[in-house]
């Protein structure tokens, strides 16, 4: 009987141990794909400058790996707090 009751019980924390192990995961799939973009985004840039050999896009191409780094580090600090 007690077990039973032990589900329902405010200080087991069960619940709440439930939610932050979601929150987890869905942290742990963001960074994933914010991962899998940075290195999408550095293959096509090696093949555009092998191919094209064109110096704008380097900048161009650097200029978007720098903003998708942010979105990394802000993720970190959100799965941090």
């Amino acid at each position: 009987m007690m077990s039973a009751e032990r589900g329902f019980d405010q200080y087991s924390g069960s619940s709440h141990y439930r939610l932050h192990g979601l929150q987890v995961l869905v942290y742990q799939v963001v960074v994933v794909v914010v991962v899998v973009v940075v290195v999408v985004v550095v293959v096509v840039v090696v093949v555009v400058v092998v191919v094209v050999e064109v110096v704008e896009v380097v900048v161009v191409v650097v200029v978007v790996v720098v903003i998708v780094e942010v979105e990394v580090v802000v993720v970190v600090v959100v799965v941090e707090d």
